[in-house]
């Protein structure tokens, strides 16, 4: 699995059948979430996309909550109402997963505490999807990015 920074590309996004891209502004509120969840499911059934829709839909929800909860935690800007953003892109039979924050902090995959709550996400992304990584963080935030793939599902 990619846990490290990705190096910033310089692409086009490529045109055909194979490949589509929506995106979405969410507020940083308790919300936010669900709304990931709502729109990536949506999105990912009007693209015939039914074998990834679950484990997308996780994974996204798991990334939008760390992003609630660290990335406007640590964020120096100044926040609009929609301060994330949640981008899908499809690819053949893969779905690339991105959620924006403006948070400077990096996701960091530790050992959790099994008799705790919560502190299993980075897991769960790590383990429903091919590959995870993120942008390096500048002063508008960074991306947190995460590859499902059909074959996983």
């Amino acid at each position: 699995m990619t846990t490290h920074p990705a190096t910033p590309l310089d692409f086009d996004l490529p045109e055909g059948p194979g490949t589509r891209f929506a995106a979405c502004g969410l507020s940083g509120d308790l919300h936010a979430a669900g709304a990931a969840r709502q729109f990536t499911r949506s999105t990912l059934c009007e693209w015939g996309m039914l074998r990834v829709v679950d484990n997308a839909s996780i994974v996204v929800s798991e990334m939008l909550t760390n992003a609630v909860r660290y990335g406007l935690e640590d964020a120096t800007c100044a926040l609009s109402d929609r301060p994330l953003w949640l981008g899908l892109l499809l690819r053949d039979t893969s779905v690339l997963c991105t959620v924006a924050d403006p948070g400077t902090g990096i996701p960091v995959l530790k050992e959790p505490d099994w008799l705790a709550e919560s502190g299993r996400g980075l897991h769960i992304i790590d383990s429903l999807s091919d590959s995870w990584g993120w942008t390096p963080p500048d002063e508008a935030g960074k991306s947190v990015w995460a590859l499902v793939s059909a074959a996983r599902a």
